[in-house]
């Protein structure tokens, strides 16, 4: 007896280990497909590129952050942080040290302007004076000019222009008081708001004119101010202010023909003896503090069709070994170095034209047909080096509901099938698109003919899916187990029973008599 139930004992074990595997195979499947929808989701690479190009600048990176484009010069330059894109698809051109945080100097008056600009004040009417205590405060700091005076009324929109072309202090502390109702430490923080709306987040204004006050803090970076600068050339105002090499106000009492302002950006102003003219660039802001050793520069450029926005932060005023003062102002050199290496390497190439066979896949449920072509729904084009060929774009495919199968006689490979019925033209995946390493676009991907689905394999894979279900398999378990039970109920219950059978058949024993 003992050894029948040591025999059903290890079948019930055996039975067991038959359909373990069952569910190993099920749960090392959904693995296998996990994995492979990861692949799939990140166009088959394991790292993720940068983030998708967007209108404004592309990719809060970290300081120090390498490039999609390298300038051969580059040790050339001498500004600390740089941002570089353009501006008609916001494609990220070149970048160093974009999130180090510098004192943006005079380029904080770009958002001073766009507070002013979006106050809901009329610029053009309304008008306010010089306050003694803002008088008090330029002096303090050394900082005055630009022939403004106590006792004359000034139009907003002429220190708006007094402010952003030849940088006048007063006129950015005096637009501050204004719009801040007196307050404008009121106005500061409204600067600051407005920077975190455009998402300059690492990015404080302690002032409205960007002078160096220790206890008025102020920090942004390359990034920052790209974005800053971008968002305010969408305002027509701005735009037109900064584009102007000098500025006439209207008639004051000190001053009836008005006040002249002329623009500091001296790579707008032709035939200058320093000879930092550039032909297409405009503003945007010069900045610079010399006790600080900084010289900041924010502009855009266009040239052939195409422009750029450029920002150079903390370019040197002064050498670190003999401290005197450099003869060129270098954050100019920088944007020249920069604009000359972009106008002279990139152009908008179509890397990809619509129709064009990308790739294919296997199809399941027809009878006729078992594989399709995939055609690019779309043309792509970008801008990109001059000499690069659609042979330097590699295409990572990824299938919209893929089912990948292990391919025969190759071990540990597999091959992806897509499912009858398919509609010429629906759309069964998309092809991203990598220029060295680095992801810079995608294109949607159709079927290039229609395949009907046949019932019967369908009916077929259905059943098939059942029989790989969780349910079927586990009671098919349960089924086997209770089998193997009963089969043992039933041999116990029959060796009992025989053993009561042949107790029954035995003579009864004689019992000995008791001795007298």
């Amino acid at each position: 007896m003992k050894k029948i139930l040591a025999f059903l004992a290890a079948l019930t074990v055996v039975c067991s280990a038959l359909t373990a595997p069952v569910f190993a195979d099920e749960s090392s499947s959904n693995a296998s497909q996990a994995s492979s929808d990861s692949a799939a989701a990140s166009g088959g690479s394991s790292s993720s590129a940068l983030a998708d190009e967007e209108s404004t600048p592309a990719g809060n990176e970290g300081a120090g952050s390498a490039s999609l484009y390298t300038p051969p010069d580059e040790d050339l330059l001498q500004s600390r942080g740089i941002f570089m894109l353009n501006i008609d698809s916001g494609e990220r051109i070149y970048e160093r040290n974009s999130q180090d945080k510098i004192h943006p100097a005079s380029l904080t008056k770009i958002m001073t302007a766009i507070v002013a600009l979006e106050s809901g004040h009329d610029l053009k009417e309304e008008t306010t004076d010089l306050k003694v205590y803002i008088q008090n405060y330029i002096y303090n700091q050394q900082a005055g000019g630009g022939g403004i005076y106590q006792g004359d009324q000034y139009v907003l929109y002429d220190l708006l222009n007094a402010m952003l072309i030849q940088s006048v202090n007063e006129a950015s502390m005096m637009i501050a008081d204004y719009i801040g109702n007196g307050s404008i430490e009121d106005f500061v923080a409204m600067m600051n708001q407005k920077a975190k709306e455009i998402g300059a987040m690492n990015t404080h204004f302690g002032n409205p004119s960007g002078l160096y006050v220790e206890s008025e803090e102020s920090y942004t970076t390359a990034y920052d101010m790209a974005l800053i600068a971008q968002y305010a050339m969408q305002n027509n105002d701005f735009a037109e202010i900064v584009s102007r090499t000098a500025y006439t106000s209207q008639p004051t009492t000190r001053y009836p023909e008005g006040i002249t302002w002329t623009t500091t950006n001296k790579m707008m102003i032709p035939n200058q003896w320093e000879g930092y003219y550039y032909e297409g660039i405009k503003g945007i802001k010069t900045g610079s503090l010399p006790d600080q050793d900084v010289i900041n520069f924010v502009s855009t450029a266009t040239r052939d069709g195409y422009t750029y926005l450029l920002v150079c932060l903390g370019a040197p005023y002064r050498s670190p070994d003999t401290q005197e003062i450099y003869q060129y102002n270098l954050a100019f050199k920088d944007t020249e170095r920069l604009y000359n290496w972009a106008f002279d390497t990139f152009s908008v190439k179509t890397l990809m034209k619509r129709g064009t066979k990308v790739a294919g896949v296997n199809v399941r449920m027809s009878w006729d047909e078992d594989y399709v072509d995939l055609l690019a729904d779309e043309s792509f084009a970008r801008l990109v080096p001059k000499n690069a060929t659609e042979d330097d774009i590699e295409p990572r495919v990824e299938i919209y509901n893929a089912v990948e199968k292990p391919i025969r006689g190759q071990k540990g490979k597999t091959e992806q099938f897509i499912d009858a019925p398919i509609e010429k033209g629906q759309e069964v995946g998309v092809v991203h698109l990598y220029f060295q390493g680095e992801e810079i676009g995608k294109v949607p991907l159709v079927a290039s003919k229609t395949i009907e689905r046949s019932q019967a394999l369908y009916y077929i894979e259905q059943i098939k899916s059942f029989f790989n279900t969780f349910i079927f398999k586990f009671v098919l378990t349960l089924v086997i187990i209770l089998i193997v039970l009963y089969t043992a109920l039933m041999i116990v219950r029959n060796h009992n029973r025989r053993r009561y059978q042949n107790r029954r058949r035995r003579p009864p024993q004689q019992r000995p008599r008791p001795r007298k």
